[in-house]
């Protein structure tokens, strides 16, 4: 393998800097790279090679003019995952409803990185899912097992990650779908605190939780990542200044920190998972960190919140994809006809399903006051995790319940694989920001361990995520399989 694919994000900017690779150097290699490995994987839905090679070129540009600025990862290529925009690309969703949309604009967390874009990748359909299969190009496949999937909705940008196809990747996070593909791939993703990363130029599914997320091979190359893409964007309102660099909590360790770990893991998880959760527990500890046993909200009002809350934003938000505005559009009589057709035929089973969920739970006729009910919970939910931090600077806690799962592994049962988010949405709902790294593997596949904190305390997630990382290197490679 060519030694410029197994190179750190951070690595490869030092040597643009110092000008002993160029971006033309680095995009070549990746290209390369998805060519070889992606027609087994199925990672992106569109990669354009000549965009691709200009972009680089005009990056080297920039880089050699002396005196000319430039963006934080000017020259440093990335995957792109394909609910969010980037000029001259096609944006698809994975839906045949917007199978042939190209956006006038630009994500401003594209934007603001300066990055090559190497391609598009691969998403369950709108992002709803958490096994990369409901695409209309098909299943993306776990690089360490071509049988299992790679997490979702984000698959295709931890897939690329993990295959080497890209150093680093953005995806979405609205109730786990870039941790848990992180966790089943074994690379490291965050979730940054609601509103830290600009979330314009992204396809809208449920407002109050969407976040744009790093996808990157280890913490301080995320940390590196979020520091480019955050803060404060006049284009959407609900954005939030950066607290300062991320990038400053890296190597300051953990001594006199105090972390809450998540009691019940040996009933909720496989034995492995919570064995390597203990393990990193007591890490934590001999590095000078106090760690005590804590009780989180219960997961079942958890999950059930947030599919109420989740599919209620859907309903609303997907209204617009009505045959006449863009997008897919079906041959019908009457507005109501062309409407029906055209949801009809352009959505896939999931989003039906969650439109259908959204709109029972919005409707005063079937459900009562039961969505303002939700919402009285979702807030108390908010309020006992606050009420956490107070009291803890992280909580550990699994990121998923087992390894990677086989594909068409839930085609008899599709919603039962709601409950796979269990340990995830409980951030969503809430704001706060959650990191997951790998904390050991069960021979072949990777378990991920996932540390939330309090809202705007990305950082210190950063500074407990790292030095944990460093103490589990030395043994995670015995407990998981490279990939070739």
């Amino acid at each position: 393998m060519n030694e410029i694919l197994t190179m750190t994000a951070c690595e490869l900017l030092t040597a643009l800097e110092k000008k002993t690779l160029s971006s033309a150097e680095i995009t070549d290699a990746f290209l390369g790279r998805i060519r070889e490995a992606d027609g087994e994987i199925n990672a992106f839905l569109s990669v354009d090679e000549e965009k691709a090679r200009l972009a680089a070129k005009e990056a080297d540009r920039r880089l050699a003019a002396d005196g000319e600025e430039h963006l934080p990862l000017t020259g440093l290529c990335a995957a792109v995952k394909d609910n969010i925009a980037v000029r001259g690309y096609r944006m698809t969703c994975a839906s045949k409803m917007l199978e042939d949309f190209v956006p006038p604009y630009e994500a401003t967390a594209v934007s603001r990185s300066g990055c090559v874009v190497l391609g598009k990748t691969n998403l369950d359909e709108f992002a709803m899912g958490s096994s990369c299969e409901k695409s209309i190009a098909g299943a993306t496949r776990n690089p360490r097992d071509l049988t299992r999937s790679p997490g979702g909705s984000s698959g295709g940008s931890a897939a690329a990650v993990a295959a080497h196809m890209a150093p680093w990747a953005l995806g979405t996070d609205t109730g786990g779908s870039c941790r848990q593909p992180a966790s089943f791939c074994g690379i490291v993703a965050m979730k940054p605190t609601w509103g830290l990363v600009s979330r314009y130029g992204v396809t809208e599914f449920a407002s109050s939780m969407d976040t744009v997320c790093p996808l990157t091979g280890n913490v301080a190359d995320n940390a590196r990542i979020l520091d480019a893409i955050s803060g404060r964007d006049e284009r959407d309102m609900t954005s939030l200044d950066a607290p300062g660099k991320f990038t400053d909590s890296i190597g300051k360790g953990v001594r006199g920190m105090k972390i809450g770990l998540m009691q019940g893991t040996e009933t909720l998880c496989e034995a492995g998972v919570s064995d390597a959760l203990l393990r990193a527990a007591r890490l934590l500890e001999k590095l000078g960190a106090e760690v005590e046993m804590v009780s989180l909200p219960d997961f079942d009002t958890v999950i059930d919140t947030y599919m109420i809350v989740v599919s209620a934003e859907c309903a609303s938000n997907f209204a617009r994809y009505d045959g006449l505005k863009y997008g897919f559009s079906a041959q019908g009589k009457t507005y109501g006809e062309i409407m029906t057709r055209t949801r009809s035929e352009g959505f896939g089973d999931e989003v039906k399903r969650r439109i259908l969920m959204g709109t029972c739970a919005l409707s005063e006729t079937v459900s009562k006051d039961r969505y303002r009910r939700v919402q009285t919970v979702r807030q108390a939910l908010c309020e006992q995790t606050d009420a956490l931090f107070l009291h803890y600077d992280a909580i550990l806690m699994p990121t998923a319940a087992s390894a990677a799962f086989g594909l068409k592994g839930f085609d008899a049962d599709p919603t039962a694989i709601y409950n796979s988010d269990c340990f995830t949405v409980l951030a969503n709902l809430t704001g706060h920001p959650a990191i997951t790294l790998p904390c050991g593997g069960n021979g072949t596949l990777p378990y991920g361990a996932m540390l939330m904190g309090g809202r705007m305390r990305d950082g210190v997630l950063y500074r407990i995520a790292y030095a944990l990382e460093q103490e589990l290197l030395p043994v995670i490679g015995e407990e998981v399989r490279r990939i070739v």
